[in-house]
């Protein structure tokens, strides 16, 4: 497969729709690869500056006076291009334009009031911060304790962090000379009571430092995704009222304090409200780094040669040639495919719906791409070699960005534990009922079979689970007794439906392609990762009866013959998948990668 061929086009079109084929001239003048070249040989202290440094060329470059949050279908592709570029950048930069402008959009629409907050961060001249999380309470920011206290006489809120546990961390906050505006959240009280959880913009620093009684603490950061992690607290600080992100909630001249929402709890979880930009955020990033992740593995196995002896010393041979490195490489051309049809199918021109049931496939499909995000990146690394290792090959950088946000917007386990709760209720969620054919009907590289095997799994996890939670309640134990022995079974059941709406996917999306020769290798890329996992649960299917045991002997040969008929593909998969090398800058991606690697001359052999 060449580029500009059907075939070709067509498997691109699963990771990529029309509106980033549109964007792509815009991102090559914004993002030249000697700009944007991997930062080698610099301290972390040195490596901060030039993160702000880089979120304010691309500032400058973007000329519009519109969010980028109204602008989904440029924002989406400047975001993978990040990822790829530099992901301590991409970082910082969604936590500007989504989370920071994204919370004064979400809670302070139809105001004119922070018009010139807005104007600042737009500009660059600022740069925006969240700070949910507090250092006592790890994941949880249902226990936020930093208070805003409404001062009547001033019309001014009071910010205090009332002590060590409420002090918020990790905000990337402490590189000198770059100011910077926060999104907090802390408890209202009004009157002496808590009014619940709300947001508040706070200025955090200037040019000259940090604003007064804010205290910054620099903290060390991970040498994998360096930024300048800090520690944060409040003494005293007075924000104006305009800088109360006050949503439905007002506080009349009186000192009354009115909120369409009924009680405290309830307005605290609409706080939760700007997680939503993580999870798109994080499944367009972690997509992208996938992506890069299996295409630079694979490029590079076809030029790598070994003379191993399993090669029985005979001429040397590409590594691609061995079945063990295609089942790993091939496996994450497919996890590949996999989570760039899952983020296509979140960042489209219109945000997710906030029913209960999109709101949970938001967030589970951004758990099950960072999974697989994790995967892919240690295993190119591993398949690489020494070379993987190398921090220019990317492995490293892409894998600490797939870890980052394993915690980041809710950790994986606690997003999954999270869909099982709400499916165990019933919220917006019927079990799937697809019927799978008789075992002498099936054809396992089917995809309507993937989706009936992996719809039976989830919804027999289902209903055991609702089953047991029942019989706990029934005995009278209190519901965190009820949940606290059945979360590996909650989890197993989130899972599997993970599995199933990637499963779904892979359908809807390999049925719509026209071209039949990019139907069939795009079914067979796919089958590698969903048979992969069907088959690492053949147990499970074979006790309840969904699988026979001669499929169940016969899954390894079956994954073996299909990354045969892929092998001729293998090359053009990768391409494909729209990764732009140069600026990934990974040597290993291109044939002669030691020349790539090296600027020193040699005689001419001849």
């Amino acid at each position: 497969m060449e580029p500009g061929t059907s075939t070709y086009e067509a498997l691109s079109s699963l990771v990529h729709g029309d509106s980033y084929r549109e964007a792509l001239p815009r991102l090559e003048k914004i993002f030249t690869p000697d700009l944007f070249a991997r930062p080698s040989g610099l301290a972390d202290q040195d490596r901060y500056p030039l993160t702000y440094q880089r979120l304010r060329y691309i500032n400058d470059r973007l000329e519009t006076g519109t969010p980028l949050l109204h602008q989904r279908d440029l924002l989406f592709p400047l975001l993978e291009w990040i990822a790829l570029a530099d992901p301590s950048l991409f970082y910082a930069f969604f936590l500007h334009h989504c989370t920071t402008i994204g919370a004064i959009l979400e809670f302070g629409a139809d105001r004119d009031d922070l018009d010139d907050v807005l104007a600042q961060l737009a500009s660059g001249d600022t740069v925006g911060a969240l700070l949910m999380t507090e250092l006592g309470h790890g994941n949880s920011n249902a226990a936020v304790r930093t208070e805003a206290v409404f001062d009547p006489d001033t019309r001014e809120f009071v910010l205090t962090t009332p002590g060590p546990e409420a002090v918020k961390y990790p905000p990337s906050v402490a590189c000198p000379g770059v100011p910077r505006t926060g999104i907090v959240t802390a408890k209202l009280v009004v009157a002496g009571e808590d009014r619940g959880l709300f947001c508040f913009v706070v200025p955090l620093r200037d040019a000259a430092g940090p604003c007064p009684g804010v205290v910054i603490e620099p903290q060390d950061s991970a040498p994998i995704l360096p930024l300048d992690w800090a520690t944060v607290s409040f003494q005293g600080v007075r924000l104006p009222y305009r800088y109360w992100l006050r949503d439905s909630a007002t506080i009349a001249d009186d000192g009354t304090f009115t909120d369409a929402l009924s009680n405290p709890a309830l307005r605290s979880r609409q706080a939760s409200r700007l997680i939503r930009y993580v999870w798109e955020v994080a499944a367009v990033g972690l997509a992208a780094v996938t992506r890069a992740g299996a295409a630079v593995a694979v490029r590079h196995a076809h030029a790598r040669y070994t003379n191993g002896t399993f090669a029985g010393f005979a001429d040397p041979m590409p590594v691609i040639r061995y079945r063990n490195q295609q089942r790993t490489l091939f496996g994450a051309l497919s996890a590949a495919y996999l989570a760039g049809m899952a983020a296509k199918s979140v960042s489209g021109p219109q945000p997710v719906g906030r029913t209960a049931g999109e709101i949970r496939t938001l967030f589970t499909l951004k758990a099950v791409i960072d999974q697989l995000a994790e995967r892919v990146t240690a295993a190119g690394r591993a398949a690489s070699g020494v070379l993987g290792f190398s921090p220019q090959n990317r492995f490293l950088d892409y894998q600490g960005l797939a870890h980052a946000f394993n915690a980041a917007g809710l950790s994986t386990q606690i997003l999954y534990l999270n869909a099982a709760w709400t499916m165990a209720l019933g919220l917006d969620y019927q079990p799937p009922t697809a019927e799978l054919p008789a075992p002498q009907e099936r054809d396992l590289r089917d995809p309507a079979v993937w989706q009936a095997l992996t719809g039976a799994r989830e919804q027999r996890l289902h209903e055991r689970l609702v089953a047991e939670l029942g019989e706990a309640r029934a005995d009278g134990l209190a519901e965190f007794d009820v949940w606290n022995d059945r979360f590996d079974l909650a989890e197993q059941m989130a899972e599997a439906h993970a599995l199933r709406l990637l499963a779904d996917l892979v359908r809807t999306e390999t049925d719509a392609l026209p071209d039949a020769e990019a139907r069939r290798v795009a079914r067979d890329v796919c089958s590698l990762h969903l048979l992969g996992e069907i088959s690492a649960q053949s147990g499970w299917y074979l006790a309840e009866g969904l699988l026979t045991a001669e499929e169940a002997d016969a899954l390894p040969g079956l994954l073996n013959r299909i990354c045969e008929d892929l092998a001729p593909h293998a090359l053009g998969l990768a391409d494909a998948l729209d990764v732009p090398y140069d600026l990934v800058g990974a040597p290993i991606a291109y044939p002669d990668y030691a020349t790539a690697f090296t600027k020193a001359t040699f005689p001419d052999p001849a």
